[in-house]
């Protein structure tokens, strides 16, 4: 599909929205005429199926025959045998090995929610299969990410006969080496990208293997993790090692663990994943993981579990025991059978949260400021003179003051603030700077870091496509921006990154019904790889807005498209946003395009509705002319 043909237009010619973004409409490359013969044929199946509903399901490329599937994704259909992964039986092999004779095992694990999951899936199944598991979680601070040699022999010394690294090793050459020379095994289980040159271990599970299909690159650690232990399970079925005296523990008891993870880890929700996370999340229901019980209950859950709640509730407590308090808190969390240690350890997960929270407001703000005095200088710059300003598509940005174990939350603010691929980087004493990135799509940030460490640039560093963590000299930042920018450019063959919005379908006020948000509901989880539907109502105007919050941080408004109805709208963190700006300044009555998603209102409840606002934008005079007469189209 070529630039500027219609399926590539900007959406109601937005190409600079109040956030900076192109909106663009969410259809795969056929054409309009095919997406509404697909949604009638949708309709005619499921008759109770909106038009805007099909629509978007139609421009996904989900048909009428595939739309049950994708409502119930089925693990059976969709799990692949574990011996199609490189090493898996010798990896299965060995753990079985521990399992009969009782042998302890010692697992590596990450400070992140992944690395927690899947540790605690270990942790709980060995449990289960009476052998013992000894975890160590790095503190991210004093040893940095991955396995370090002296905390591997340190497992080894308290009586490990074999040690597992989850999320993790695939790039720990040397500490493995080492351990390998002192006649110990290791298993690697891992998904992040992988080198040319494997570790030196008793074998590698990573679907991220140059020497695998990459069919099953999507999945987190803990989801490698779940089918290693299927295929242990089954290597232990074959030995006969359960009887009726013994069974077999519940793998699909831990889907809620595995669910957490994929969501938290911002992995694609398709396929696999997919059937993960929806099965996981009817597990996590059940509350029968008391530490996940009792962080719901601190973190106000106050209805099912879904995608939301695991990304923005969960995941963040349990994230803030490794970026602020103990690191090991959060697979002790995950993996107790203590009521009574759950609850304990969920109310201090939830005090680490906030003290995060308050440190993270203040870099962030610092690190926008930054931002975009940067971007105005260089625009400034290059109206003077002809300049190359490709270094910065790329926010490379490096402070002594902030806090390590935020940096990785705030370079995600900054990318989604600004369309930008961002990495921040919180320098040591030592004049060494310990950075974490977040990349837009199109943009393999893992990778680009890879190629990095192999250029000499960094010290060290790895992650996948949209995240990656790294170890830099202060000398080299700006060496490393340059470099990161080049590789971009690359993967988006010289295009330079914007911010897009996508948008599902068009809506009118008195069109956001409850019958959407029911649909909706059916069509989740959404995550990356199948985010949720956005909705722009067009020409409305602001009723009224005020900032709401106990900081004025959020922007609280009514609209009204002329059609009878008005609806209430909320825009999160908008306060002295452009957007917010937008929203309160349109309270003269001028039109606004608005882009959001359709929730019920919770706090008026009943069959109350409202949209949750993430853009906006003046209509194009080009589009509607001075006149300002308005005629849309609503779908």
């Amino acid at each position: 599909m070529t630039a500027g043909s219609p399926i590539d237009a900007p959406f109601m010619g937005v190409v600079n929205s109040a956030s900076g973004a192109r909106w663009q409409y969410r259809r795969k490359t056929f054409s309009e005429t095919d997406t509404d013969r697909f949604a009638a044929g949708l309709i005619q199946s499921f008759v109770d199926l909106p038009l805007p509903i099909a629509r978007i399901l139609a421009a996904r490329g989900i048909t009428a025959e595939a739309l049950p599937a994708h409502m119930d994704p089925k693990l059976r259909d969709l799990l692949p045998h574990p011996s199609s992964f490189q090493d898996m039986d010798l990896a299965t092999a060995r753990l079985a090995d521990c399992v009969e004779a009782g042998e302890s095992i010692g697992v590596f694990g990450d400070y992140d929610v992944d690395g927690a999951a899947a540790a605690a899936l270990l942790v709980t199944v060995m449990r289960d299969l009476g052998v013992a598991v000894d975890v160590h979680i790095p503190d991210r601070f004093s040893e940095g990410y991955g396995p370090n040699e002296t905390a591997l022999m340190a497992l080894k010394e308290r009586g490990a006969k074999l040690l597992v690294t989850v999320d993790c090793g695939i790039t720990a050459h040397a500490p493995l080496a080492a351990v390998a020379a002192s006649g110990m095994d290791v298993i690697v289980i891992d998904h992040h990208v992988a080198g040319p040159e494997l570790p030196p271990a008793h074998s590698v599970i990573n679907p991220n293997r140059l020497d695998e299909t990459g069919e099953y690159g999507i999945l987190c650690a803990a989801g490698v993790c779940f089918i290693t232990l299927v295929g242990l399970l089954r290597e232990l079925r074959a030995r006969q090692f359960f009887s009726d005296q013994r069974s077999a523990p519940d793998l699909m008891m831990r889907l809620d663990l595995v669910a957490l993870a994929t969501v938290c880890d911002v992995v694609p929700i398709v396929g696999l994943n997919r059937a993960f996370v929806a099965q996981g999340l009817k597990i996590m229901a059940r509350r029968q993981n008391p530490g996940l019980a009792s962080l719901a209950d601190v973190a106000g859950m106050k209805t099912a579990p879904n995608a939301y709640s695991l990304g923005f509730l969960l995941g963040p407590r349990i994230n803030a025991g490794g970026r602020i308090g103990a690191p090991e808190t959060g697979v002790r969390l995950l993996a107790t059978v203590s009521s009574d240690e759950a609850l304990e350890l969920a109310a201090r997960l939830d005090r680490y949260n906030q003290e995060r929270r308050q440190i993270e407001e203040g870099i962030r703000q610092q690190a926008i400021d930054r931002v975009e005095a940067m971007i105005g200088a260089t625009k400034e710059r290059s109206a003077r003179e002809v300049t190359d300003t490709r270094g910065s598509d790329v926010l490379v940005l490096a402070d002594a003051a902030w806090h390590e174990g935020v940096i990785g939350i705030v370079a995600g603010r900054l990318r989604e603030r600004f369309g930008r691929p961002a990495c921040v980087i919180a320098l040591g004493t030592d004049g060494i700077g310990r950075g974490s990135g977040r990349s837009i799509p199109g943009f393999r940030l893992g990778s680009a870091i890879i190629a990095a460490h192999q250029a000499g640039i960094l010290l060290g560093g790895g992650g996948h496509d949209m995240a990656a963590g790294f170890s830099v000299e202060e000398g080299k930042i700006e060496m490393l921006q340059l470099f990161l920018a080049e590789r971009m450019a690359q993967d988006l063959a010289g295009q330079a990154p914007q911010l897009v919005r996508e948008v599902g379908a068009v809506l009118s006020c008195a069109g956001v019904q409850p019958e959407i948000a029911d649909w909706l509901e059916r069509l989740g989880p959404f995550g990356n790889g199948n985010p949720e539907p956005r909705f722009v109502l067009p020409d409305c105007r602001i009723k009224f807005s005020k900032p709401v919050g106990s900081d004025g941080s959020h922007i609280s408004c009514r609209i009204d498209d002329g059609g009878g109805t008005a609806l209430n709208a909320i825009a999160f963190q908008a306060g002295g946003t452009p957007l917010g700006q937008l929203l309160l300044a349109a309270a003269d009555g001028r039109y606004v395009h608005v882009l959001g998603r359709i929730r019920r209102d919770g706090f008026r409840g009943g069959r109350t509705m409202q949209i949750e606002i993430e853009d906006a934008a003046t209509p194009p005079q080009n589009i509607f002319g001075a006149s300002g007469d308005r005629q849309v189209k609503i779908a």
